[in-house]
């Protein structure tokens, strides 16, 4: 007589089961950017927006007559692309409470958290295609220095960064919940904020509250390791480390703050749950 095998431990049927989730997630997320663009309207059109507000800000830098200065803004402006398409998750959470999906992934087996976070993955994956695309294209067009062979860690970089961002719009998503007519002001404040103090167009503040604002922004210390390497190929580990820490904080306020805004949702009666 056989016996029968013995249960997988708790933790590794936990971790496949949220692979499996964040994967279905992933995959619904694939769907409705398909709806949104075809291969033709992506590349002729919102690529192609996106690398004209490159170009735009690398303009800037040659009026200033310093091609130092134009080679700045160009590798900032196309490396931050990935970051600020991040941040159209909260929309797509308001969007989810406007055309009454909200309650289905509430009454659903899967954690409310672990539905929303998986279904706006594909702006992560916009921001990470588009960022990439800029920034080699400006490469071949503008004097931005590159290291080809950096260019695997500039890319893990920048998905420490656009990840971070992403955690952060989660945050913004759990207050856009509750207020959802805010999601446009939360959205370009957060990013009219990156622009400033992350030292994207103007070098990273040093002193004061600014200075305290850019230390906890996930783009900071992200993209001065991409500026390194960029310039002579050499990792800067000490930033990477602090990107990652920033990134951990951002996502424990994402899973809280989240969290805090669907209760609230569903106690204010804004949802129908029968």
């Amino acid at each position: 007589m056989t016996s029968r095998p013995a249960p997988a431990p708790l933790t590794r049927r936990s971790a496949g089961a949220v692979l499996h989730l964040v994967g279905y997630g992933a995959l619904a997320a694939y769907q409705d950017y398909r709806a949104m663009f075809t291969w033709r309207s992506w590349l002729g059109g919102w690529v192609v927006r996106l690398l004209c507000q490159v170009l735009f800000f690398a303009n800037l830098g040659q009026l200033l007559g310093s091609p130092e200065q134009q080679g700045h803004l160009a590798l900032g402006n196309a490396v931050v692309l990935g970051p600020l398409g991040a941040l159209g998750v909260v929309t797509s959470t308001v969007g989810e409470l406007r055309s009454g999906t909200l309650q289905f992934l509430l009454i659903s087996r899967t954690p409310p958290f672990l539905a929303l976070a998986s279904r706006g993955l594909h702006w992560v994956t916009d921001g990470l295609l588009t960022s990439t695309v800029a920034l080699l294209t400006v490469h071949l067009l503008l004097p931005v220095p590159l290291h080809w062979a950096a260019l695997p860690a500039i890319l893990g970089v920048n998905v420490l960064m656009t990840l971070g961002v992403y955690c952060l719009a989660l945050c913004l998503s759990g207050i856009a919940l509750r207020k959802p007519e805010w999601r446009m002001y939360l959205t370009v404040a957060t990013t009219i904020t990156l622009l400033l103090v992350a030292g994207v167009n103007t070098p990273v503040p040093s002193s004061g509250p600014p200075a305290l604002v850019a230390a906890v922004l996930p783009v900071s210390h992200g993209l001065a390791a991409v500026r390194q390497l960029a310039l002579d190929g050499t990792l800067p580990v000490t930033l990477v480390l602090q990107e990652a820490l920033v990134l951990a904080g951002w996502a424990a306020g994402g899973f809280l703050l989240l969290t805090r805004g669907l209760r609230h949702t569903v106690r204010s009666g804004a949802l129908s749950l029968r």
